[in-house]
C-alpha cells in the first residue's frame, strides 16, 4: 500500500470532522438561546449552514446532538481535571470554572440544559443526574482528604461542604451570566476554600 493511498481518506474525514463541529456550535447556540424543547433542527441546520438532511446525516435526531454536545464539554473539561486529591483536586475544579469564562454559549448551554433536564422525560436528564453525582461525590472526597490531613475548618460534614460547593459553582456561574462585571466565579470559589482550608493559595 502505497502513502498516497493510505492518506488519500484524510481529506473527506477532514471534511466530515468540521462539519460535525460547525454543527455542534451551532446546536450550542440555539440551545443556549431558546432551551432543548423550544429549539428545531430546521434552526440549527441553518445556524450550521447545511441542509435539514445533511444534519440528519451526522446526527439522526435533536437528542442525539444534544448528547453529542454534552459529551464534548465534558471531555472538555475532563482534560482539566485530572487524577488529584484533596485541596489540589479542589483547586482543579476552580480551573473548570476559570476556563468556562472563555466560552459564555456552555456555561448558559449548561444553565439552561441543566434545569430542563430535571424532568425525567427529558433527554439529558440521566447525563445530568450522573454528572451532579459524580461530581458531589469527587468533591466530597476531596473535602474528605482535607481533612484526614488536618487543614479542615468546618463544622459541615464532607458530604454538605461537597454539596455546597458544586451548588455554589452552579449558582455563581448563573449570576455571572445576568452581570459578568460584578460576579467572579473561580474567585468567591476560592474565597470560599479559604474560609474553610486556610491554607488555600
Amino acid at each position: 500500500m502505497t502513502d498516497t493511498a493510505v492518506t488519500k481518506p484524510r481529506g473527506p474525514y477532514a471534511k466530515t470532522a468540521k462539519v460535525r463541529e460547525r454543527i455542534l456550535d451551532a446546536g450550542v447556540g440555539a440551545f443556549s438561546e431558546t432551551g432543548y424543547h423550544a429549539t428545531t433542527i430546521k434552526e440549527i441546520a441553518e445556524r450550521a449552514g447545511i441542509s435539514e438532511r445533511g444534519l440528519v446525516h451526522h446526527f439522526p435526531n435533536k437528542a442525539e446532538l444534544l448528547g453529542a454536545i454534552l459529551e464534548r464539554r465534558e471531555s472538555q473539561n475532563q482534560g482539566i481535571v485530572v487524577e488529584k486529591a484533596g485541596l489540589a483536586a479542589l483547586l482543579e475544579m476552580l480551573e473548570v470554572v476559570s476556563s468556562d469564562r472563555q466560552t459564555p454559549g456552555l456555561v448558559e448551554l449548561h444553565t439552561i440544559i441543566s434545569a430542563e433536564a430535571a424532568s425525567p422525560d427529558h433527554p439529558g436528564h440521566e447525563h445530568y443526574r450522573f454528572r451532579y453525582d459524580m461530581i458531589r461525590l469527587f468533591a466530597t472526597q476531596s473535602f474528605a482528604a482535607v481533612r484526614a490531613a488536618g487543614l479542615l475548618e468546618s463544622r459541615l460534614s464532607d458530604e454538605e461542604l461537597g454539596a455546597s460547593f458544586v451548588a455554589l459553582s452552579d449558582g455563581l456561574q448563573l449570576q455571572w451570566l445576568y452581570n459578568s462585571d460584578s460576579v467572579d466565579p473561580a474567585t468567591l470559589l476560592r474565597r470560599f476554600l479559604q474560609s474553610v482550608i486556610p491554607s488555600t493559595p
